[in-house]
């Protein structure tokens, strides 16, 4: 999850672990909870924006689920509220944050909070990108020996 350009990078993210264009990698199941316009726009106008992941969270995630927020600012109060439900779920949670980490960092909501230290939103951003793709890979890595190998030229 994510607002603006932080919302392209959950897109991004998700699509990673659904179609993985690395070969032998199998698809893992994610989703982006900025991609629902209808769902995101109606809850924004009839109960408030903070609320456009909450809602979502709580009839698509359980117990033992990861969420994951890119925030520039680590400011962003509909991802803190998203945060303190999957709290509430007993999910995995984790941030990954610009600047000096903001209320994300602070608040102690959040299992992981990967900050990168400037101001430079380009830079931030940069680094995201780089920083979901190594978690990307350490998730199949992680979860290689479970899975065992693919046959040659199956779908992943």
């Amino acid at each position: 999850m994510g607002n603006g350009g932080s919302s392209c990078d959950a897109a991004h993210f998700t699509v990673e672990f659904l179609h993985p264009i690395t070969a032998g990698r199998p698809a893992l199941s994610a989703i982006n909870l900025t991609a629902d316009v209808a769902m995101v726009s109606a809850v924004g106008n009839d109960v408030g924006f903070a609320h456009v992941f909450v809602r979502q969270l709580i009839s698509l995630a359980g117990h033992g689920d990861g969420l994951i927020g890119f925030s520039t600012s680590g400011n962003s109060a509909n991802l803190i509220a998203a945060f303190t439900k999957a709290r509430e779920i007993g999910m995995t949670t984790i941030g990954i944050v610009g600047m000096d980490g903001g209320e994300m960092a602070r608040e102690g909501l959040l299992d992981h909070c990967l900050v990168v230290e400037t101001d430079s939103i380009h830079r931030i951003q940069e680094t995201h990108v780089t920083l979901y793709h190594i978690l990307w890979d350490l998730v199949h890595t992680m979860l290689a020996d479970d899975r065992g190998p693919l046959k040659a030229g199956a779908p992943s």
